[in-house]
C-alpha cells in the first residue's frame, strides 16, 4: 500500500515537473557537435514520448470516459510542452539551423512530430464524437438482442 502511494506520488510530481518545464538557456547560434548530439537525444526522447502517448489512446476507444479523456488530454499537453521547449532550445525554427544538414533534418522531424500529434488528436476527437456513440448504440442493441433471446428460451446463437 505504501509502495503504491509512493509510486502514485512520484508520477504526480513527475507530471507536474514536465508540465512546468522551464526553458533553459537556449543553445548558442553556433552549435557545437556536443550540443547537436544533445538536440538529437532530445529529439529521440520527444519522439518516443509521442509514441507512448499515442499508444495510450487505446483506453479511449472502448467507450467514452470523461476522466480518461481528461487524463489523455493532459498527457498530450505535457508532451506538447516538451516538444515546444525542445524546438526552442535547439532553435529548430530559425534559419541558423539550416546551415547544418543534421539540424535541418531534426527541424523537419520536429515539425512532423507536431503535425502527427495534432492530426491524431483531431481524429481521435472525431472518433469520440461521431463513431463511439454509434458503437455504443450497437453494443446496447446487441445486449438487448441477447437478453431477448435468453428470456424467450431460444438457445444462444440460434435465431427464431
Amino acid at each position: 500500500m505504501l509502495g503504491s502511494l509512493y509510486m502514485l506520488l512520484s508520477v504526480v510530481v513527475s507530471l507536474q515537473r514536465q508540465r512546468n518545464v522551464v526553458l533553459e538557456d537556449r543553445i548558442s547560434p553556433n552549435l557545437s557537435p556536443g550540443e547537436i548530439a544533445g538536440c538529437f537525444e532530445d529529439l529521440r526522447d520527444v519522439s518516443m514520448a509521442l509514441e507512448k502517448h499515442l499508444e495510450n489512446a487505446y483506453h479511449l476507444l472502448g467507450g467514452y470516459d470523461s476522466e480518461e479523456a481528461r487524463r489523455w488530454s493532459s498527457e498530450g499537453e505535457v508532451w506538447r510542452n516538451r516538444w515546444r521547449v525542445f524546438g526552442e532550445r535547439c532553435r529548430l525554427d530559425e534559419q541558423a539551423t539550416r546551415t547544418n544538414k543534421d539540424l535541418e533534418a531534426m527541424a523537419a522531424a520536429h515539425l512532423e512530430l507536431g503535425s502527427i500529434q495534432t492530426t491524431y488528436s483531431r481524429e481521435l476527437l472525431r472518433f469520440g464524437s461521431e463513431l463511439a456513440p454509434r458503437l455504443d448504440r450497437i453494443n446496447k442493441r446487441v445486449e438487448q438482442i441477447g437478453q431477448s433471446l435468453s428470456t424467450s428460451g431460444s438457445p444462444t446463437g440460434a435465431l427464431p
